[in-house]
């Protein structure tokens, strides 16, 4: 796997480089815009020239930010435009993939259908992949399982183009019992039944605050909370996984995403077959 962070982009695009390069980072993820602002923003020359040196070194995907809910799309006009231009956004860095939550909505079959609507809108407008997140199931959110993700992916049209990012807490939280290995390839067969082949793209790693199937969003440590450290081995040494990008999203305390980096980077790496001599 490339392992990383998500990384704020506040100070600018060479800070976050060299924070990357700091961390060692082989992947990262940010928000194109304040996470928690409906204000829209623009890019200068200087920053897109800046990014482009942070992509040579490494892949960026984004992440969509807190406020858009996919599954308001059609009912409230401020989701639709804010979905809209963080993709803009993305495409215009050259980000090829944005992560995104589906939104929440407490008809759940309506939430299901309009966010689908809203995928296929951003797909037929901009040159962009979406990952689909698993979500904790907290309140009204939509897509805490696998087969609500697929009945979001089954009405979309360019589905070539939409894949999973499968956060590690949210499973857990959700009641995926991901400390058993078991448990892990029934969650990849049931991606291959549901999805089709190669659907498992993105991979957010992160360890959970709160128990099996709390549905209570919180993400800890790697190995230092109620999952522990036996799913982070599994999928560090997964050969099937080893070409996907996989992001940390842990709590910025102190130094723990040095920590946290030291964790990921003790466990094996999948013997994958070299070329032939």
């Amino acid at each position: 796997m490339k392992i990383g962070f998500h990384l704020p982009i506040s100070r600018g695009f060479g800070h976050t480089l060299r924070e990357a390069t700091r961390l060692g980072c082989e992947v990262i993820q940010i928000f194109v815009k304040n996470p928690r602002s409906w204000a829209e923003k623009s890019f200068k020359e200087k920053d897109i020239e800046e990014f482009m040196r942070l992509a040579a070194a490494m892949p960026v995907y984004a992440h969509l930010s807190y406020l858009p809910n996919l599954a308001r799309f059609t009912e409230e006009a401020r989701h639709r435009q804010a979905l809209f231009h963080e993709a803009s956004l993305s495409v215009e860095l050259g980000i090829k993939t944005i992560v995104v939550h589906c939104g929440s909505h407490r008809d759940r079959r309506r939430g299901l259908a309009i966010a689908a609507e809203a995928v296929e809108e951003v797909l037929e407008r901009y040159p962009i992949n979406i990952c689909l997140e698993n979500a904790a199931g907290q309140g009204n959110s939509i897509g805490k399982n696998l087969v609500e993700l697929a009945s979001i992916h089954e009405r979309v049209a360019l589905q070539h183009r939409v894949g999973l990012c499968l956060d590690t807490a949210h499973l857990f939280e959700a009641g995926y019992d991901v400390r058993s290995s078991a448990i892990w390839e029934a969650i990849i067969e049931e991606v291959e039944d549901l999805f089709g082949p190669e659907k498992i793209r993105f991979f957010h790693l992160n360890d959970s605050k709160t128990p099996l199937g709390s549905t209570v969003d919180r993400h800890w440590h790697i190995g230092k909370g109620q999952i522990g450290i036996g799913p982070f081995r599994f999928l560090a040494g997964e050969k099937r996984f080893a070409h996907l990008g996989a992001i940390m999203e842990t709590p910025k305390v102190g130094r723990m995403d040095e920590a946290n980096m030291k964790v990921m980077r003790s466990l094996p790496s999948p013997l994958v077959p070299g070329p032939p001599s």
